[in-house]
């Protein structure tokens, strides 16, 4: 009895070992399908410069809502901010990672304030990127991408996973639900919620930016059209001009 007992919690056991092994597996297969539908893991670590050009989903009432443009370097962190403060053109160079140096020109003329309308604009870095670059996200250190299940919805095979995070990502915790066409690996739907409000975006149009890289180009909020993000162009870069994170 006691030996049938102990045969019982150890097959109770391995077949628990086993199921983990089997999720690990599905998780780094879905990991790479990711990776291949933007060209690769390689590719992209090997990027250096990303410059895009936004409209909606702006994170504050100091930015209007106009077409904004980001150029940056992710190696070092230095970036190039292009838009609008009501009538305003507004340009901040800046650093992303750290304290260093800024320049935030006004009308074309230096301004010697403007902290939050700095702070604004951080912001809104952070909430593109956290969009523009999804599927990248997964393999951060902080982020647990997990609890798969395959869903049919509108004729297309999809595989939906959790993707959450322990600490912040770019600026905010990831904690929400990817769906994944398992023909491309192309991330078809978002949903998360952010404080209160719960958002779903429907993603399409990847755009090949350079050297085979490909990305989303349109974060679509059924529920609140304020949300919707449309990245009208995303280009990447091996040189730039110094001189554009310095001067206007």
């Amino acid at each position: 009895m006691i030996m049938k007992t102990l045969s019982n919690i150890l097959f109770v056991f391995m077949l628990s070992f086993l199921s983990v092994g089997h999720l690990s597996a599905q998780d780094d297969s879905l990991n790479k399908q990711i990776w291949r539908s933007i060209g690769g893991q390689g590719k992209w670590d090997s990027l250096q410069y990303l410059a895009f050009s936004a409209k909606g989903n702006t994170v504050s009432e100091e930015l209007s809502n106009e077409e904004r443009k980001f150029l940056f370097n992710r190696t070092t962190g230095e970036c190039r901010f292009d838009g609008f403060s009501g009538s305003d053109q507004v340009t901040y160079l800046f650093n992303f990672k750290g304290s260093s140096t800024d320049k935030l020109f006004i009308a074309g003329n230096l301004s010697t304030d403007g902290q939050e309308i700095k702070k604004s604009i951080k912001n809104q870095l952070f909430a593109d990127l956290n969009l523009l670059l999804l599927p990248t996200l997964i393999e951060q250190r902080s982020v647990q991408f997990k609890n798969q299940e395959e869903r049919f919805i509108g004729g297309q095979k999809l595989t939906v996973a959790s993707i959450t995070s322990s600490g912040p990502v770019l600026g905010s915790k990831l904690d929400g639900l990817i769906y994944i066409d398992q023909n491309t690996g192309e991330i078809t739907r978002y949903e998360y919620t952010d404080k209160t409000e719960k958002i779903s975006y429907e993603v399409s149009k990847y755009k090949e930016i350079g050297d085979g890289i490909r990305l989303p180009s349109l974060f679509s909020a059924a529920s609140n059209d304020k949300r919707t993000c449309v990245f009208s162009s995303i280009s990447s870069f091996v040189q730039v001009e110094q001189k554009k994170f310095k001067e206007l």
